[in-house]
Protein backbone atom coordinates (compact mmCIF):
# COMPACT_ATOMS: atom_id res chain seq x y z
CA UNK A 1 0.00 0.00 0.00
CA UNK A 2 1.21 3.53 -1.11
CA UNK A 3 1.52 5.77 1.97
CA UNK A 4 -0.42 8.84 1.75
CA UNK A 5 3.19 11.07 1.28
CA UNK A 6 3.40 9.04 -2.04
CA UNK A 7 -0.10 9.38 -2.97
CA UNK A 8 0.27 12.94 -2.85
CA UNK A 9 3.31 13.36 -4.70
CA UNK A 10 2.36 10.73 -7.11
CA UNK A 11 -0.73 12.71 -8.31
CA UNK A 12 1.17 16.10 -8.21
CA UNK A 13 3.28 14.30 -10.56
CA UNK A 14 0.70 13.33 -12.72
CA UNK A 15 -1.30 16.92 -12.84
CA UNK A 16 2.09 17.98 -13.95
CA UNK A 17 2.41 15.75 -17.20
CA UNK A 18 -1.15 16.67 -17.84
CA UNK A 19 -0.30 20.55 -17.28
CA UNK A 20 2.69 20.20 -19.96
CA UNK A 21 0.81 18.14 -22.15
CA UNK A 22 -2.16 20.35 -22.90
CA UNK A 23 -0.03 23.43 -22.65
CA UNK A 24 2.03 21.62 -25.00
CA UNK A 25 -1.16 21.08 -27.77
CA UNK A 26 -2.22 24.35 -27.16
CA UNK A 27 1.10 25.85 -28.12
CA UNK A 28 1.19 23.72 -31.43
CA UNK A 29 -2.49 23.82 -32.48
CA UNK A 30 -3.25 27.83 -31.60
CA UNK A 31 -1.85 30.53 -32.32
CA UNK A 32 -1.04 33.72 -29.58
CA UNK A 33 -2.37 36.96 -29.84
CA UNK A 34 -0.21 39.01 -32.63
CA UNK A 35 1.86 41.96 -30.96
CA UNK A 36 4.33 44.16 -31.92
CA UNK A 37 7.93 43.48 -30.70
CA UNK A 38 10.01 45.72 -28.51
CA UNK A 39 13.85 45.57 -27.63
CA UNK A 40 15.42 46.29 -24.09
CA UNK A 41 17.14 49.74 -24.80
CA UNK A 42 15.66 50.19 -28.37
CA UNK A 43 14.01 53.72 -29.32
CA UNK A 44 10.41 53.38 -30.83
CA UNK A 45 10.31 55.33 -34.33
CA UNK A 46 6.50 55.96 -35.32
CA UNK A 47 6.62 55.85 -39.08
CA UNK A 48 4.27 56.67 -41.44
CA UNK A 49 3.24 54.34 -44.21
CA UNK A 50 2.59 56.15 -47.32
CA UNK A 51 1.06 54.02 -50.28
CA UNK A 52 2.08 53.94 -54.11
CA UNK A 53 -0.59 55.25 -56.02
CA UNK A 54 -0.59 54.30 -58.84
CA UNK A 55 0.52 51.06 -57.59
CA UNK A 56 4.57 50.94 -58.43
CA UNK A 57 6.61 47.89 -58.80
CA UNK A 58 10.28 48.33 -57.45
CA UNK A 59 11.49 44.67 -57.74
CA UNK A 60 14.92 45.10 -56.46
CA UNK A 61 16.54 46.77 -53.83
CA UNK A 62 16.30 50.44 -52.97
CA UNK A 63 18.74 52.00 -50.74
CA UNK A 64 16.88 54.36 -47.89
CA UNK A 65 18.27 57.97 -48.20
CA UNK A 66 17.14 61.29 -46.18
CA UNK A 67 17.06 62.42 -49.55
CA UNK A 68 13.58 61.52 -50.77
CA UNK A 69 14.52 62.64 -54.69
CA UNK A 70 17.30 60.33 -54.53
CA UNK A 71 14.64 57.62 -53.65
CA UNK A 72 12.26 58.69 -56.42
CA UNK A 73 15.27 58.57 -58.67
CA UNK A 74 16.32 55.28 -57.74
CA UNK A 75 13.01 53.77 -58.56
CA UNK A 76 12.74 55.49 -61.80
CA UNK A 77 15.84 53.98 -62.82
CA UNK A 78 14.58 50.14 -62.38
CA UNK A 79 14.41 48.53 -65.98
CA UNK A 80 16.99 51.26 -67.19
CA UNK A 81 20.49 51.92 -67.30
CA UNK A 82 21.82 53.00 -63.63
CA UNK A 83 23.64 55.77 -65.06
CA UNK A 84 20.98 57.01 -66.83
CA UNK A 85 20.09 60.81 -65.93
CA UNK A 86 17.16 60.87 -63.93
CA UNK A 87 14.28 63.04 -64.83
CA UNK A 88 14.17 66.78 -62.82
CA UNK A 89 13.13 66.72 -59.32
CA UNK A 90 9.06 68.15 -59.96
CA UNK A 91 8.70 65.38 -62.53
CA UNK A 92 9.95 62.62 -60.09
CA UNK A 93 7.25 63.87 -57.62
CA UNK A 94 4.40 63.66 -60.17
CA UNK A 95 5.55 59.72 -60.86
CA UNK A 96 6.72 58.44 -57.37
CA UNK A 97 4.60 59.13 -54.00
CA UNK A 98 3.31 62.71 -55.04
CA UNK A 99 1.67 63.49 -51.74
CA UNK A 100 5.20 62.99 -49.86
CA UNK A 101 7.35 66.34 -49.48
CA UNK A 102 10.74 66.50 -48.44
CA UNK A 103 11.33 66.90 -44.61
CA UNK A 104 14.32 67.41 -42.28
CA UNK A 105 15.09 64.81 -40.21
CA UNK A 106 13.80 61.96 -42.13
CA UNK A 107 14.52 58.77 -43.68
CA UNK A 108 12.89 57.48 -46.91
CA UNK A 109 12.73 53.73 -46.95
CA UNK A 110 10.87 51.69 -50.52
CA UNK A 111 8.77 49.25 -49.06
CA UNK A 112 7.09 46.15 -50.17
CA UNK A 113 5.54 45.53 -46.81
CA UNK A 114 5.95 42.46 -45.01
CA UNK A 115 5.84 39.47 -47.60
CA UNK A 116 7.29 36.01 -46.98
CA UNK A 117 6.99 33.48 -49.37
CA UNK A 118 6.07 31.26 -46.59
CA UNK A 119 4.01 33.30 -43.70
CA UNK A 120 1.76 35.20 -45.82
CA UNK A 121 1.91 39.41 -45.51
CA UNK A 122 2.05 39.54 -41.81
CA UNK A 123 -0.20 40.61 -38.97
CA UNK A 124 1.85 44.42 -38.54
CA UNK A 125 4.58 45.48 -38.89
CA UNK A 126 6.39 48.31 -36.11
CA UNK A 127 9.98 49.95 -36.04
CA UNK A 128 12.99 50.76 -33.75
CA UNK A 129 16.38 52.31 -33.67
CA UNK A 130 18.65 50.17 -32.23
CA UNK A 131 21.62 52.19 -30.54
CA UNK A 132 23.97 48.92 -30.10
CA UNK A 133 24.11 48.20 -33.20
CA UNK A 134 23.23 51.62 -35.26
CA UNK A 135 20.09 49.84 -36.88
CA UNK A 136 16.65 50.55 -38.23
CA UNK A 137 15.16 47.74 -37.69
CA UNK A 138 11.63 46.75 -39.11
CA UNK A 139 9.69 44.29 -37.47
CA UNK A 140 7.22 42.14 -39.25
CA UNK A 141 5.49 39.89 -36.93
CA UNK A 142 2.81 37.29 -37.52
CA UNK A 143 1.36 34.85 -35.26
CA UNK A 144 1.03 31.40 -35.85
CA UNK A 145 0.44 28.08 -34.17
CA UNK A 146 3.58 25.29 -33.86
CA UNK A 147 2.04 22.98 -36.36
CA UNK A 148 0.61 25.68 -39.00
CA UNK A 149 0.34 24.47 -43.13
CA UNK A 150 -0.37 27.28 -45.56
CA UNK A 151 -3.74 26.90 -46.71
CA UNK A 152 -3.80 26.37 -50.69
CA UNK A 153 -5.96 28.40 -52.79
CA UNK A 154 -6.67 28.31 -56.68
CA UNK A 155 -6.49 32.30 -56.90
CA UNK A 156 -3.72 34.17 -57.91
CA UNK A 157 -1.86 35.62 -54.52
CA UNK A 158 -2.18 39.30 -54.73
CA UNK A 159 1.26 40.97 -54.56
CA UNK A 160 2.21 43.03 -51.43
CA UNK A 161 1.42 46.70 -51.88
CA UNK A 162 4.12 49.41 -52.90
CA UNK A 163 4.96 51.61 -50.00
CA UNK A 164 7.25 54.44 -48.72
CA UNK A 165 8.05 54.83 -45.21
CA UNK A 166 8.84 57.81 -43.78
CA UNK A 167 10.71 57.35 -40.82
CA UNK A 168 11.49 60.50 -38.04
CA UNK A 169 15.45 60.04 -37.11
CA UNK A 170 15.69 63.41 -34.70
CA UNK A 171 16.76 60.84 -31.87
CA UNK A 172 19.14 59.00 -33.96
CA UNK A 173 23.08 60.19 -33.69
CA UNK A 174 24.72 61.26 -37.01
CA UNK A 175 26.58 58.39 -38.67
CA UNK A 176 25.89 55.30 -40.74
CA UNK A 177 22.98 53.48 -39.92
CA UNK A 178 22.24 49.66 -41.43
CA UNK A 179 18.12 49.30 -42.13
CA UNK A 180 17.21 45.80 -41.43
CA UNK A 181 14.15 43.69 -41.47
CA UNK A 182 13.22 41.07 -38.65
CA UNK A 183 10.41 38.29 -40.09
CA UNK A 184 9.58 37.36 -36.93
CA UNK A 185 6.57 34.34 -36.48
CA UNK A 186 5.53 34.42 -32.68
CA UNK A 187 4.01 31.19 -31.07
CA UNK A 188 3.67 30.54 -27.53
CA UNK A 189 6.31 30.14 -25.86
CA UNK A 190 8.93 31.49 -28.04
CA UNK A 191 9.00 33.50 -31.18
CA UNK A 192 11.39 32.34 -34.25
CA UNK A 193 12.75 35.48 -35.88
CA UNK A 194 15.00 35.99 -39.57
CA UNK A 195 16.71 39.05 -40.39
CA UNK A 196 17.86 40.39 -43.25
CA UNK A 197 19.73 43.94 -44.13
CA UNK A 198 17.44 45.95 -46.23
CA UNK A 199 19.81 48.42 -47.24
CA UNK A 200 22.33 51.59 -45.45
CA UNK A 201 22.17 55.21 -45.04
CA UNK A 202 24.07 58.19 -43.22
CA UNK A 203 22.06 60.05 -41.19
CA UNK A 204 23.44 63.69 -40.96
Amino acid sequence: MLSQTRKRVLGNAIVAVLVILVAGTVGALVSPSPHEVHTPGAQTLNAQVVYADPREYFYQAIQPSQSLNDVRCAMWRIGRPQTSACPEAATLASLYFPNVTQSPKTLYVAWLYCSSDVYGFGDGLNMEFQPSRRAVVIHCYVARPWVWREQQTMDAVPRPRESLLVVPTASIPAGPLSVIVDYRVEHFFSDQSTESQLGTATIS
